[in-house]
């Protein structure tokens, strides 16, 4: 929480208007991520690589959606998909169309691990089949998810995103702990918790648990805990201890996907899982883009309805409208796009670097490609969960606010992660740059100048 003083005199339609959507929206907003522990925004439009709140303040976007909007706000090529969707064919079906296969075809071709897909309405359902999906096959009814990965909001995999310590016990063999209430004590039975870069510990779990455990739901890149990287040699490990015990391999690419590369962290560091989960930049900001494929084998239990998977939205041509013009700015312009993405992070991650080295402040900073995250007080390279949840997330919820206050936004939770979008420009980026340094030495100045254990 913010623990001193921010003029909030910029804010006052904001405010207002804050307060009347908590009278009609349980806490005002509708998903338990935007607006933990800080200043509420209420948006009133996007633009390219920024957005705009109801009281005229703008805000260069390092967050863009919480990955999604890989091409900024509003991209003209997906709007004018949508909008001729829309209104040329109509915004839902009850029977396939053409973009079914045209969509298929694209993601096929771009995701090495993928032979046929199906399409879901966000990453927790693409999850969620994915591991009823592996069920099915397997005839095993448990899964392995890593502490500190979030894989969705569902009863089947809400599990050890960010459990208090005196419950989860020890690091290496974690125990598995309810992502907060309401989740069902039966859905905790068939989750399994691991220590993601340690893979003898994975090994000996996956052993100790072969007869039962039907798949590994692995994040390939510790997405949602900060940016933690797989270390060398981890996936491919884990790929073949899960052959050797006859437990499937999927990937939660929901936030890697179509972000790191084309093909995803899998095509990156070419280890290939047998299912694969996919959001987010797959619609390029697209609400409801989200889908899980793997080979024509597993997908089998699909086309026979040996497992169940529906979705009256699944698949509904407004969403695949969107996502089939984002592939092929993806797929078709693909140099120029990743080019971009990676040159516009790597200048923020320089410049960050350089003014936390220059200012003495002890900092982090993990980067995969287009995305990275800060990790204050950290003089090692972080790699583990528990590790970056050791960091100072005093300093970064200050320095957060700091930024939000000067044009700047990235989340002001130190678990999610900033993100580069094809609409940034280095001119962004030294914009961003100068208020970071200030913002760093304001809170640099403020707690030095703190007493002793305050």
């Amino acid at each position: 929480m913010i623990d001193y003083l921010i003029d909030d005199s910029r804010l006052v339609k904001t405010q207002e208007m804050f307060a009347k959507c908590k009278e009609v929206v349980a806490g005002g907003e509708s998903s338990y991520a935007r607006l933990t522990g800080t200043r509420p925004i209420v948006m009133e439009r996007g633009e390219g690589a920024r957005f705009y709140d109801v009281d005229g303040n703008a805000y260069i976007d390092w967050c863009i959606g919480y990955g999604p909007m890989i091409f900024g706000h509003r991209p003209k090529p997906i709007l004018d998909a949508i909008i001729a969707q829309i209104t040329q064919g109509g915004m839902l079906y009850t029977f396939p169309h053409e973009l079914d296969y045209e969509v298929g075809r694209k993601i096929a071709a771009a995701v090495p691990s993928i032979e046929q897909v199906r399409f879901a309405n966000s990453g927790s359902e693409a999850t969620q089949a994915a591991m009823r999906l592996a069920r099915g096959f397997t005839g095993k009814d448990k899964v392995l998810k890593w502490e500190g990965s979030y894989n969705g909001f569902l009863d089947c995999h809400a599990f050890s995103h960010h459990p208090p310590f005196d419950a989860a016990g020890y690091e290496r063999y974690p125990r598995t702990v309810p992502s907060l209430g309401g989740i069902a004590r039966s859905s905790q039975e068939a989750i399994i918790v691991g220590c993601f870069n340690d893979l003898d510990a994975v090994e000996k779990v996956i052993k100790r648990n072969a007869g039962q455990l039907a798949a590994v739901l692995a994040e390939p890149i510790l997405a949602d805990a900060g940016i933690i990287p797989p270390e060398p040699g981890f996936l491919e490990g884990l790929r073949t201890i899960c052959t050797d015990n006859d437990v499937l391999l999927i990937f939660d690419e929901i936030i890697t996907g179509f972000r790191v590369s084309l093909g995803g962290a899998q095509e990156r560091y070419g280890v290939l899982p047998d299912i694969t989960c996919l959001a987010k930049a797959l619609g390029g900001g697209t609400p409801g883009a989200a889908a899980f494929g793997a080979s024509r084998e597993i997908m089998a239990l699909e086309a026979d309805n040996v497992v169940l998977h529906g979705g009256t939205y699944s698949a509904n041509p407004l969403v695949l409208a969107g996502v089939n013009a984002a592939l092929d700015i993806l797929s078709g312009d693909r140099e120029r796009v990743y080019g971009h993405l990676n040159a516009i992070a790597d200048a923020m991650v320089g410049g960050m670097r350089r003014i936390f080295a220059d200012q003495g402040v002890p900092a982090i900073i993990n980067q995969v490609g287009p995305m990275w995250q800060v990790f204050f007080g950290q003089d090692e390279p972080v790699t583990r969960y528990r590790q970056a949840r050791a960091s100072d997330q005093r300093f970064f919820g200050q320095f957060q606010a700091e930024c939000q206050e000067r044009g700047v936004y990235f989340h002001n939770f130190n678990f999610e992660r900033f993100f580069a979008s094809t609409a940034h420009t280095q001119a962004d980026v030294a914009e961003s740059l100068e208020v970071i340094e200030t913002a760093t030495t304001i809170v640099r100045k403020r707690l030095a100048s703190l007493p002793a254990g305050v």
